[in-house]
């Protein structure tokens, strides 16, 4: 979707249930509302990246 986001035109309605759907607050206009799910994805990748890490350095103490 995130692709998507940001290679479309999306309409407010669309915005407002993809919200809804991951639990974000649907108040505001349509540019609010994309911030709010950019905002949305860069937390998820980063949460990501950091679990990742976080499973590489269990790993490593685990075998020493």
């Amino acid at each position: 979707m995130k692709e998507k986001l940001e290679h479309q035109h999306w309409l407010k309605f669309e915005l407002i249930e993809f919200c809804k759907k991951n639990e974000l607050c649907t108040q505001g206009n349509k540019i609010q509302l994309n911030e709010r799910i950019e905002a949305f994805f860069y937390k998820r990748e980063k949460n990501e990246m950091s679990n990742a890490l976080l499973k590489n350095k269990r790993r490593t103490i685990k075998k020493i």
